[in-house]
């Protein structure tokens, strides 16, 4: 790379025709040994060597997954859905169960570190046109743009027009490239539009490639004799004869299944064998479908299960949360912590410093929320509940076993650690707790006073020591030192609010 000057390359096969250059020149240095090498070799094994990584990701309800610090739009449908992904070099090959879905393009990260995207509009379009603002500061926008003239479009209308109107057009144009199968040609009367000055109206477009009602074919619609149904209902029952459950098998099926716990096959079996003897699907077609129903009921299962666990207070979601009113906070740092392979992993933790209503709750919460749905086990409490419930365990001589039943969970949220109160008995059970999930699970607490306060939580100093020493040793710390939310809230409602006429003081009254 250093003789070549640059690291740039046009494309991928522009990448690999400079690897083969460069191992062809260091292979013809060692060609006689590695003639002397090829008369030893054995043949290549008849079915080819896997080439990929496969693993498991969860479509998450952003429409899409992260792999690999890289964000990976799919079709909609899927949300919910468990996938398995063979990850190649240049592509990632995605199943359901066993029947193939997609493939997709493979990303890298940035450079920087931050994440990458690959992204479809078709994916998300649908969501874009209920909130066309959401465009605005979408964190993958200019990957969402198929072609460079969508991109100069949206740049040119919030020029010369308000955001929100060109959020709409803009959106418009994609819905229409989507809707009309016309993405290269819409984008092609988009850059002429550009290119005479003027900025593209979506109307006129809309009209530009609206279907020509002139080019409908045609259709004559023979219809057949009556009396050709009736033989073909004598068939039909023939053949429904053959493949009737007998009533003896099918009990006894539902019996097998409730003994292997397998509930959802238990209740799609019976429509899914008719649907297979419709279709004349093969037995591996059948066996599979029935294996995916019963892998995305689990999971299903399973998500409820954990945020019910999760204890996490309702309507804490990433998308409710303001970050225009924290600006200090990166949503793009906030959107890679969410995915959680990054430091979960690794036992790290995630601290959060602010005064009184700004926001550190809603923010632990809705991290929480987003973990769970990624297929993490989240447990949020207050801090002074937690540890009453360690004192009980300590005085019922069981503290071990409580906090080691608290390992499943792979982040711990200790909402409000500033209010335990300044009690050995307390704060020791909490010294030991932290102690314990030390660089082997992580935590995510919320603090109303910096660490140097901290000699007031804990009775005594080398313990505030060791336990600050402990969070931030692989820590990331926010501080969200902003004007409480409630109070602006409170403030805004007063000021709106009027007195009502009824009780004005009037001159006849006086």
């Amino acid at each position: 790379m250093l003789l070549r000057g640059s690291r740039d390359f046009d494309d991928l096969q522009a990448y690999r025709r400079f690897v083969d250059e460069v191992v062809g020149r260091r292979n013809a240095r060692d060609r006689k040994r590695l003639d002397l090498e090829r008369s030893a070799l054995q043949s290549l094994p008849q079915r080819r060597t896997t080439d990929y990584e496969e693993t498991i990701v969860t479509v998450t309800s952003t429409s899409g997954f992260i792999l690999k610090k890289v964000f990976y739009s799919v079709p909609s449908r899927l949300i919910g859905h468990r996938l398995r992904v063979r990850l190649y070099d240049d592509r990632l090959e995605c199943f359901l169960g066993s029947t193939p879905l997609t493939t997709l393009r493979r990303g890298w990260p940035h450079s920087s570190g931050k994440h990458g995207h690959v992204v479809d509009y078709r994916h998300v379009i649908h969501a874009l046109r209920r909130k066309p603002m959401a465009l605005l500061n979408l964190v993958y926008r200019e990957q969402l743009f198929p072609r460079r003239a969508y991109q100069r479009a949206f740049e040119a209308l919030l020029a010369g027009d308000s955001e929100k109107q060109a959020c709409r057009t803009v959106v418009g144009l994609l819905a229409l490239a989507h809707d009309r199968a016309c993405e290269a040609e819409l984008a092609e009367a988009i850059n002429a539009e550009l290119d005479a000055g003027r900025l593209p109206d979506l109307d006129t477009l809309g009209r530009c490639f609206a279907p020509n009602p002139a080019a409908m074919p045609d259709i004559t619609v023979e219809v057949a004799p009556l009396h050709l149904y009736d033989e073909l209902s004598t068939v039909q029952l023939v053949s429904a004869a053959w493949r009737t459950t007998d009533p003896g098998d099918a009990a006894r099926i539902e019996l097998l299944l409730a003994e292997l716990r397998l509930p959802a096959i238990k209740l799609v079996w019976a429509s899914l064998a008719a649907q297979a003897d419709k279709e004349g699907w093969p037995a591996a077609r059948f066996l599979a479908s029935l294996a995916e129903h019963e892998i995305a009921e689990r999971s299903r299962r399973r998500l409820e299960r954990h945020l019910a666990e999760a204890r996490l207070p309702p309507g804490k979601t990433l998308d409710s949360f303001d970050f225009e009113a924290v600006p200090v906070i990166s949503k793009a740092q906030v959107m890679a912590l969410a995915a959680g392979d990054a430091w979960l992993n690794n036992g790290a933790n995630l601290l959060l410093f602010g005064p009184p209503g700004g926001g550190k709750s809603h923010l632990a919460a809705a991290l929480g929320l987003a973990l769970v749905e990624n297929g993490w086990r989240v447990l949020f409490t207050r801090t002074t509940d937690l540890v009453q419930r360690l004192q009980i365990a300590r005085r019922e001589l069981a503290l071990e076993a409580a906090i080691a039943k608290l390992d499943k969970f792979h982040l711990l949220i200790l909402d409000d650690i500033a209010y335990v109160t300044k009690d050995q008995a307390e704060t020791s059970v909490l010294f030991e707790l932290i102690s314990a999930r030390y660089e082997r699970r992580s935590l995510l607490i919320t603090a109303n006073q910096p660490f140097g306060e901290w000699g007031k939580i804990f009775p005594d100093q080398a313990m505030t020591v060791a336990v600050v020493d402990r969070l931030v040793h692989h820590a990331t710390i926010f501080e969200m030192n902003v004007e409480s939310y409630r109070r602006r809230a409170a403030l805004e409602r007063k000021r709106g609010r009027g007195r009502p006429p009824i009780h004005a003081t009037t001159a006849a009254n006086a």
